[in-house]
């Protein structure tokens, strides 16, 4: 389960799968979480700018645990 949080409303979010989205064309980013749209960004040319521009309208509260985690030790 992911929680995220609103930093300027404080709503909160709660899913189980979050994307990243950029249209190449129009350099409009998009964030989803379990397929409903969250947040959106105008000028993004690439994931990791959408991620940054995203990060500082939401802070993470809650991410689900790594269910391979048990086996990388």
């Amino acid at each position: 389960m992911i929680t995220i949080e609103n930093i300027s409303t404080g709503d909160v979010h709660e899913g189980d799968e979050i994307e990243f989205f950029v249209d190449d064309d129009t350099y409009i980013g998009e964030v989803y979480l379990d397929g409903e749209l969250i947040f959106q960004s105008l000028d993004v040319m690439n994931d990791n700018q959408l991620e940054h521009a995203f990060r500082q309208e939401y802070k993470l509260l809650k991410e689900a645990d790594d269910i391979f985690s048990d086996f990388t030790n």
